[in-house]
C-alpha cells in the first residue's frame, strides 16, 4: 500500500470476527483500546488485567465480533518470545476458560521500545521478522503482528491531537507522559475525528522516514525499517521520535480504510 495522496476513512459497521491484543501495560494501553472498541466502534472487549481479573465491557449477543485485550506477565517483550511458557498458558485458558478461537483470529502485540526495560535489540529484531502477519506467519508456531511504539504507547495519543507528531523526541516514556500532561492531552478524548488525524500521522511519518509503502499482510520489512530509523536517531541523540503503530491493527482489522 502506498502512502502518498491518500483519503481516510473509518468503517464502523465491519465485522472483524475475533481479536486478540496482548499488550504490555495493565493500565493506559488496555484503556485506549477500550476507547477504540468499546466506544468509538461499538464492540464487545473482554479484558485479562493483571491483579484486576477478568472484565466484560459492551456486552453483545452473540458477538460476530469481539476484542480480547491481555497484558503481559510482565512488562518486558521478552514474554512473547516463542519459547516462553506464558503465551502457551495464556492461549490454553482462552480455549479452555472462554471459548476463545485463538487459531481463527487475528493476534496483535503491542509493545514498547524502552531501552530500558526491552534492552535486546536483537531478540526484538527476531520478533519483528517473525511476528509480521496477524493471522499466519510462515515458519512459525503462532500467529500475530508485533506493533511497538516509540518510546511509548502515550505516542499514539499524542498523534490524536498533535501535527506533525513524528518531530517531537522523546527519551523514555515518563517524559512524554509529562509532556502529555503539561498540554492536557488525554486519551479519553480520542473520537473518530483524531484517530483519522492520527493516521494521517502515521502516514506522514512514514512519508519522513522514506517508507513509500507497505505490505499489511507482511509488515515485517517495513517495521523493520522503522526500527532500524529510531535505533539510528536514539544512537545519534539518545532520543526516539513519537511514533506508534496502534493504527496499523486498524488498518490490518478494515476498520481504518486508506484509499
Amino acid at each position: 500500500m502506498g502512502c502518498r495522496n491518500m483519503n481516510i476513512k473509518l468503517n464502523k459497521d465491519k465485522s472483524i470476527g475475533k481479536v486478540l491484543y496482548i499488550v504490555e501495560g495493565g493500565k493506559t494501553e488496555p484503556y485506549i483500546l477500550h476507547r477504540l472498541f468499546s466506544k468509538l466502534f461499538d464492540y464487545q472487549v473482554e479484558m485479562i488485567i493483571r491483579d484486576k481479573g477478568y472484565h466484560k465491557y459492551n456486552s453483545k449477543e452473540n458477538p460476530t465480533s469481539q476484542v480480547f485485550v491481555i497484558n503481559a506477565q510482565e512488562s518486558n517483550i521478552k514474554n512473547i518470545h516463542k519459547d516462553n511458557e506464558f503465551l502457551n498458558n495464556l492461549f490454553r485458558e482462552l480455549i479452555e476458560n472462554y471459548d476463545f478461537d485463538i487459531d481463527n483470529s487475528a493476534m496483535f502485540y503491542l509493545f514498547d521500545r524502552d531501552n530500558r526495560s526491552n534492552t535486546d535489540s536483537e531478540m526484538i529484531k527476531g520478533l519483528i521478522t517473525s511476528l509480521s502477519n496477524s493471522r499466519e506467519n510462515e515458519n512459525y508456531l503462532r500467529q500475530g503482528l508485533l506493533l511497538l511504539s516509540y518510546p511509548s504507547i502515550e505516542s499514539f495519543t499524542l498523534s490524536n491531537f498533535q501535527t506533525d507528531c513524528f518531530t517531537n523526541k522523546f527519551k523514555t516514556g515518563d517524559e512524554l507522559k509529562i509532556f502529555l500532561h503539561k498540554g492536557n492531552i488525554n486519551h479519553q478524548n480520542i473520537s473518530e475525528e483524531t484517530l483519522v488525524s492520527a493516521t494521517e500521522e502515521l502516514l506522514n511519518a512514514f512519508r519522513l522516514m522514506n517508507i513509500d509503502s507497505y505490505d499489511i499482510d507482511n509488515f515485517g520489512s517495513c517495521n523493520m525499517d522503522i526500527f532500524n530509523y529510531e535505533e539510528s536517531a536514539f544512537a545519534k541523540e539518545q532520543l526516539y521520535r513519537a511514533l506508534s503503530l496502534v493504527c496499523i491493527s486498524l488498518i490490518d482489522l478494515g476498520l481504518i480504510e486508506i484509499i
